[in-house]
C-alpha cells in the first residue's frame, strides 16, 4: 500500500532546500541577488544537492497509455546522478518541471529512472494524477512559491494583513465592472483567488502580477494562495 505524504511536510523539505539554497547564495550568485526570488531555481536547488541539472532542447518521446507518442518534459536518473529537462517549453513550464523533478529526487527514492510530461502547474478538478506525481507537484509549488514570500508580497501589494477580506470597496477595486462576483463567488471557485494572482494594479499602485514574480501560471499561484489561507474563503 502507498504511503502518502503529506502537504506540511512536503512544505518543510522545500523550505529546508530554499534555507540551503539562501545559504549558498554567494556561490551560485556571484554577481549578488537582486530579488530573492531569483534564487528560487531548480538548477541550483540541484546544485545544492550535489545532482548534475541539464537542460536539453528534446528529451525523446515516449507512448503514453493510449498509444500516442508525447514528448519527455523532464527525468530522473538516480544512477547517473542527474536531473534534465527539456528547454523546447514555456519558460514556466521547464522551471516547474524541474522543480516537479526536484522533488521526485527528495519525496521518491524508490524513482531510480523516471520521466515526466510536461507539467504546467497546480490544477483542480481537470484529471487524476498519481499521487506520487501530485505530491512532486505540491513539492515544487512550495519551492518555487515560499509562505513567508508570497505572504509578505501580497501585503505589500495590496496594503493589507493577509487573508484579504473582500468587502465592496476590495471588490470594486479589483473587478470594477462585476464586483458582486467577487463578494459572492460561486462556491468553490477560485474567482478570488485567479484575481488577486493576476492583478497588476491596486488602487493607483503599479506592479508585475504574483503570478509572473514567481514564474509560474495564474492558476498555480491562485491554487497556492488558497493552499496558504491568504483568501478571505
Amino acid at each position: 500500500m502507498a504511503t502518502y505524504i503529506n502537504n506540511a511536510y512536503i512544505e518543510a523539505c522545500a523550505h529546508e532546500l530554499q534555507v540551503s539554497i539562501w545559504k549558498q547564495r554567494g556561490t551560485l550568485r556571484p554577481m549578488g541577488v537582486v530579488d530573492p526570488v531569483d534564487m528560487l531555481d531548480p538548477e541550483f536547488a540541484a546544485s545544492v544537492l550535489g545532482v548534475s541539472y541539464e537542460e536539453h532542447n528534446s528529451l525523446g518521446n515516449r507512448f503514453n497509455e493510449n498509444g500516442a507518442s508525447v514528448e519527455i518534459a523532464g527525468l530522473i536518473d538516480r544512477q547517473a546522478g542527474k536531473i534534465a529537462v527539456s528547454s523546447r517549453f514555456h519558460p514556466d513550464v521547464v522551471r516547474f518541471t524541474g522543480a516537479h523533478e526536484i522533488g521526485h529526487w527528495l519525496l521518491h527514492d524508490d524513482k531510480v529512472m523516471h520521466k515526466d510530461l510536461p507539467v504546467k502547474g497546480l490544477a483542480i478538478g481537470r484529471y487524476i494524477r498519481p499521487q506520487f506525481e501530485r505530491e512532486a507537484d505540491h513539492f515544487a509549488a512550495f519551492l518555487l512559491m515560499p509562505r513567508k514570500l508570497v505572504t509578505a508580497r501580497l501585503e505589500m501589494y495590496f496594503s493589507t494583513r493577509s487573508p484579504i477580506i473582500f468587502d465592496e470597496n476590495t471588490a470594486f477595486a479589483l473587478r470594477p465592472d462585476d464586483p458582486e462576483s467577487l463578494l459572492r463567488p460561486d462556491n468553490g471557485s477560485l474567482d478570488r483567488a485567479l484575481v488577486i494572482a493576476s492583478c497588476e494594479s491596486y488602487r493607483g499602485k503599479r506592479f508585475h502580477s504574483l503570478a509572473k514574480q514567481f514564474h509560474v501560471s495564474v492558476t498555480t499561484m491562485a491554487i497556492q494562495l488558497n493552499e496558504f489561507g491568504l483568501i478571505q474563503a
